[in-house]
């Protein structure tokens, strides 16, 4: 005998993803230079705690620097029990969080002082490297300034203006967005090996015991 939930079975059985609400605070300098950012997060943990359903709205603290350069970061995270089903690991836990929230507070910060959303990220991407976040998150290199010139490019971002008029003269609406994104990947303790395993089938050691 299998039995198989349905869809509307799931809905109000199986774990679910993230139910949070968060509220963030930024400060900029009069160039526009992030000064520091502070994160309040009310955590739906649902009727009773999974697995990892606690430890998920704490991993938002290790992305919330993103690509930029913010000297300052604080997050306070507040778990609470409800009557729905509870939360787990879903599709990034925690990190994609994180990343919207930066990505969103930056866009309305680039409107309010009213600069074009991709200067005030030219403004504040990291661009030294080694670079050691707040958030204890370490870049080892990278070219943020580059890639998002090339996504641009790729996107036509300079043509869009056109392409928005043309379409309102259809009677449609058109619109264009920008955002940033990193992501935390690995982990361990001391004793973590990384190996590299060759076409030949020849095994070095990266890093590790």
């Amino acid at each position: 005998m299998r039995w198989t939930a349905e869809r509307g079975e799931g809905f109000v059985s199986d774990v679910q993803g993230r139910d949070n609400h968060s509220n963030a605070e930024f400060a900029l300098d009069a160039v526009a230079r992030f000064l520091a950012l502070r994160v309040t997060t009310c955590a739906n943990m649902g009727a009773y705690l999974s697995n990892f359903g606690p430890f998920i709205p704490q991993l938002t603290w290790f992305v919330l620097s993103s690509v930029y350069s913010i000297p300052a970061i604080t997050l306070q995270v507040r778990e609470v029990l409800t009557n729905t089903v509870p939360v787990d690991a879903y599709r990034g836990a925690g990190r994609p969080e994180g990343i919207y929230l930066v990505e969103r507070v930056v866009d309305v910060a680039a409107r309010e002082i009213g600069i074009a959303p991709d200067e005030i990220c030219h403004r504040n991407f990291i661009d030294t490297f080694p670079y050691l976040t707040p958030v204890e998150s370490e870049y080892d290199s990278d070219d943020f300034a580059g890639a998002m010139q090339l996504a641009m490019q790729r996107a036509d971002w300079a043509g869009f203006a056109a392409r928005r008029d043309a379409a309102a003269k259809r009677g449609r609406l058109s619109g264009i967005g920008l955002a940033m994104y990193i992501e935390r990947r690995g982990g361990g303790n001391g004793d973590t090996i990384v190996l590299k395993i060759g076409c030949d089938g020849k095994v070095t050691v990266i890093s590790g015991m």
